[in-house]
């Protein structure tokens, strides 16, 4: 009976002392952060070791063994850590993105691509949007950016985040009562319409842009689609002792559409106008009156075939585009998801993975988890 009581009381004490050695052993006293920008080492350090239970060594690396958010810090996107030694750790952080910034009150309130709050202070941060005519209540840190109409909302965080993928940031984006969107690059004002094609007509304003950079006037892409659409750029003549001032405009073609008619580059009205009366002449001077019948007809019938041939490939070509490429919608973590569609019956993602909160209804329109009803066709808000 003695031998067992001894065996027993030399456990508990190899036990008392084993948590001992665990609890006041393995005590985080530094840190090392890697991959931070916005936020300080410091800050970082002592937001994610705020609590007792997280100053253990032991336990801070087992729930931060594989890369995961953190309440403690909600503006990090990912936390992965990895032990030292007993009493000093290693965190590899992701701070969440800055896609947008609004101005309420004289300070800038930046958000992510889910539209929360990430920063709110007087430094202007290079390389964000700057977004103006938007109605924001009063935004809160880590919450959601408090926008009244949740159309411009979604397409405020879409033209956002495609700005940023392009690298090709604006002085401004400006939405009017419409919810039509305006881009400011230095004297260039770029009209973009309404949330439709956007991710078209930003990688043709991306090749345009450089031709018209260093003048001063409208270009206007509002009912551009990348298809044999033009693009007319409307310059302002600056005023002078001689002339009264004006605008003078020209037309230009985007990447995806057909060049074959309309040059790429900036040529002047005036040497096109030159250029079509000198061939008019030429043609009238070498061509007879049965000639010139002879091309009148061919050129209608030719050019009829080819112009009615082309429409049907273009609508061709227009619904397929609009069957892939989804439309925008929130699942029930609050992501925005830009690829959205019904398969089967169900809301999935361009991989065909179900996107979670997302339904569809009965009549057959997509029901995010915000509640907010989409014509899975156009992408626009069911009323």
């Amino acid at each position: 009976m003695n031998r067992i009581l001894r065996a027993i009381v030399i456990f508990l004490a190899v036990l008392a002392a084993a948590a001992l050695i665990v609890v006041y052993g393995f005590q985080i006293r530094h840190v090392t952060v890697e991959g931070n920008d916005r936020y300080s080492a410091d800050q970082i350090s002592s937001d994610l070791t705020s609590t007792s239970l997280l100053k253990n060594t032991l336990y801070f690396a087992w729930k931060y063994r594989s890369a995961a958010a953190s309440p403690e810090a909600p503006y990090l996107t990912s936390v992965k850590a990895s032990i030292q030694s007993p009493t000093s750790v290693k965190v590899t952080v992701v701070e969440s993105s800055l896609i947008g910034r609004v101005q309420v009150d004289g300070r800038n309130v930046y958000f992510d691509e889910n539209g929360i709050v990430q920063m709110i202070t007087d430094e202007v941060r290079s390389g964000v949007p700057l977004v103006t005519g938007v109605d924001v209540g009063s935004p809160e840190l880590y919450q959601k950016l408090p926008v009244t109409n949740t159309s411009t909302f979604r397409t405020m965080l879409s033209i956002t985040q495609l700005l940023i993928q392009s690298d090709f940031i604006p002085d401004s984006v400006s939405f009017d009562s419409s919810g039509n969107m305006t881009l400011r690059y230095g004297s260039v004002t770029v009209k973009l319409g309404q949330d439709e094609y956007l991710e078209e007509k930003i990688a043709n304003l991306v090749q345009i842009y450089p031709k018209i950079s260093s003048r001063t006037g409208t270009l206007n892409m509002e009912g551009f689609t990348g298809k044999n659409t033009s693009i007319t750029f409307k310059e302002t003549v600056k005023q002078s002792d001689e002339t009264e001032g004006g605008d003078s405009g020209e037309t230009l073609t985007g990447v995806g559409a057909d060049t074959s008619q309309t040059d790429a580059s900036a040529g002047s009205d005036q040497n096109s106008g030159t250029a079509e009366d000198g061939q008019a002449q030429n043609a009238d001077n070498q061509n007879p009156d049965g000639q010139g019948q002879n091309e009148d007809s061919q050129n209608e019938n030719g050019q009829g075939q080819d112009e009615n041939s082309q429409n049907e490939n273009n609508q061709d070509e227009d619904s397929s585009q609009n069957s892939t490429k989804g439309v925008m919608a929130f699942d029930s973590n609050g992501t925005l998801h830009y690829d959205a569609h019904i398969e089967n019956g169900q809301v999935v993602d361009a991989s065909g993975n179900p996107i979670a909160g997302c339904t569809v209804d009965e009549n057959g329109n997509i029901k995010d988890a915000y509640w907010n009803v989409i014509d899975p066709a156009t992408g626009q808000l069911v009323q």
